[in-house]
């Protein structure tokens, strides 16, 4: 991945990471403030829910571009390198077709509904809409990126033919022996 690429992702992470915060310090400080104090923060509701939508679009284009979302792979590796290639690009093109639908009907969604504004915090609720549609973009591009290194030869893992095995987790001897009385 091209060191542009890499900076990208990472703001993406910190993105996420920053944005987890802000949503945890709302609705902790929220949670206080109303048993505490029987007060509380009025739009921290609103800004928790469209951070958390950009968190998990933000995320889920990240794990994409990773290749950390969930895949069965052991019907794949075990296909012939031809079925493999006609299985990846069959795949890749169904991929770029749901980025398309979430990518049209997300930005219909934001137009019909910038104008509508959250009640207590003044957001566009299109902003909402407008997350899906950014990672939409984002999603494509990623799958572009990725059939174009397929062109050059470069098949992402599972792909090439290269089973991706997760090593057993180590657990220590005295917890698996068993005691005799």
């Amino acid at each position: 991945m091209s060191s542009a690429l890499q900076w990208l992702f990472k703001a993406f992470d910190v993105f996420v990471v920053i944005g987890m915060a802000v949503i945890s310090l709302l609705i902790f400080t929220n949670v206080v403030l109303r048993y505490g104090f029987s007060s509380g923060i009025p739009f921290a509701v609103e800004v928790s829910r469209v951070v958390l939508v950009w968190v998990i679009f933000m995320g889920s284009v990240v794990a994409l571009a990773k290749g950390a979302h969930l895949g069965v792979e052991s019907l794949v590796v075990r296909l012939p390198p031809r079925a493999r290639l006609v299985c990846f690009f069959v795949s890749y093109g169904l991929m770029l077709w749901c980025c398309w639908l979430l990518g049209e009907g997300s930005w219909e969604l934001t137009v019909i509904e910038w104008g509508n504004v959250q009640a207590l915090s003044g957001i566009p609720v299109g902003a909402i809409y407008l997350a899906g549609f950014v990672a939409a973009i984002l999603m494509a591009l990623v799958l572009l990126l990725d059939l174009w290194r397929s062109l050059r030869g470069i098949l992402p893992a599972p792909w090439s033919g290269v089973e991706h095995v997760e090593p057993l987790p180590v657990v220590p001897s005295a917890l698996t022996s068993e005691k005799t009385p």
